[in-house]
């Protein structure tokens, strides 16, 4: 007999070849959980884990993201995770006319409300620790629109 909660445990990544408004592409993104590996899921997460002292702005195995916005329903939080002071992003929120720019290194986080443009970019890495950025998106799928 089946176990009741074993639809809901998912094992290893399936990797994504591109996303919307993120680039490059010959970057993979390591999906966790989406709607399509848990169909019951009402959460989109994956991860990527920096190691590298290269500029990050030139390196093309480095993703970032171009400014965009996600629907209604999809909430976004950059969860930027490590060692202290591992890695280093540069998020921006807002529309043109009111863009922030902020520096966040890990530990550390940022909620972005769905509807609000916004970008994520590593800009530092320190040697020798161990860090990554995990997103979680709160719709089972990952679904964009262009910036405002």
């Amino acid at each position: 007999m089946g176990k009741k909660y074993e639809k809901n445990i998912v094992k290893g990544v399936k990797t994504v070849k591109s996303l919307p408004y993120h680039k490059p592409d010959v970057f993979f993104y390591p999906t966790l959980m989406s709607s399509r590996r848990v169909q019951d899921a009402k959460l989109w997460a994956y991860y990527f884990f920096l190691h590298t002292t290269d500029d990050l702005a030139k390196n093309p195995t480095i993703s970032w993201a171009d400014r965009h916005r996600h629907p209604e329903g999809s909430n976004e939080m950059y969860l930027i995770i490590g060692d202290p002071g591992a890695i280093t992003v540069e998020v921006t929120l807002g529309d043109d006319k009111e863009m922030e720019v902020y520096e966040v290194t890990s530990p550390g986080a940022a909620y972005i409300p769905a509807g609000v443009t916004h970008s994520i970019k590593p800009i530092r890495v320190t040697p020798n620790k161990c860090g990554g950025i995990l997103a979680i998106v709160s719709n089972g799928e990952y679904k964009c629109l262009p910036p405002k």
